[in-house]
């Protein structure tokens, strides 16, 4: 997804004001297409388009949102994703999109048309795979494993985001890393050094249908203000 950027306000206040008032007026312009992105999707869907659907559906979610619009309609566009990448056949970034609004109960109900698809699921045989955890905005934070060669050796790859009150102009806020992680028994530290500005460890835990990361020292990482690894991610690969 493209971000638009504004010019930076000016230090005088009469600038600021002006550029506070064009912002207004370009969001509510961006707020009409809302409907238009559902219609999109719609579309999509129903002549079997099914990835074009999910990508006009995404942004039902990035601007739905960011216009603040109600409880309901964000469900129904969560909804909306989750049954796209069921028809692609991607039940479990369907279920990943499902817990977001996990007691709705349109998520109740698609989640258990596809209950049987993911028991069916071939049991990972390895920690390896890719793991999201929900970011806002229609993004998800995503932490990938990739086996070494060495026994019980990891790469941990990490992409995270947060996303301000204009975030889909701005951009996001955003954290990486690319480290080796040890696994003892599902449990390892991967541990973030640079210099004297970055000192943070990030304990993992894994489950077979997701893991945990917790930060020690979360302002000691080098990421974006705001941005953070901690917190429970869902396998989807």
């Amino acid at each position: 997804m493209s971000f638009m950027r504004p010019a930076l306000c000016a230090i005088a206040l009469l600038p600021c004001l002006v550029h506070a008032e064009d912002s207004d007026k370009a969001l509510a312009a961006e707020c009409a297409k809302v409907p238009g992105y559902v219609q999109q999707g719609e579309a999509a869907y129903k002549a079997h388009q099914y990835a074009k659907a999910q990508d006009a559906f995404e942004r039902q979610v990035a601007w739905g949102e960011t216009c603040r619009l109600d409880d309901k309609f964000l469900a129904t566009a969560y909804n909306n994703v989750a049954l796209a990448l069921i028809r692609q056949g991607d039940y479990r970034k369907a279920s990943a999109w499902l817990s977001i609004a996990p007691n709705d109960p349109k998520s109740v109900y698609n989640l258990g048309l596809i209950k049987d698809k993911l028991a069916a699921l071939p049991v990972p045989a390895s920690p390896a795979g890719v793991y999201w955890q929900y970011a806002g905005m229609g993004a998800w934070n995503t932490l990938t494993l990739k086996a070494e060669k060495t026994a019980n050796l990891y790469k941990a790859d990490f992409e995270g985001y947060y996303f301000g009150m204009m975030g889909l102009w701005s951009g996001p806020n955003m954290g990486q890393f690319s480290e080796p992680v040890h696994l003892k028994e599902g449990k390892g530290v991967i541990a973030l050094r640079e210099g004297d500005y970055i000192h943070c460890d990030i304990s993992l835990a894994v489950a077979p249908n997701g893991l945990d990361l917790q930060t020690d020292q979360p302002d000691q990482c080098g990421f974006g203000q705001n941005v953070s690894a901690s917190g429970h991610y869902m396998r989807v690969e």
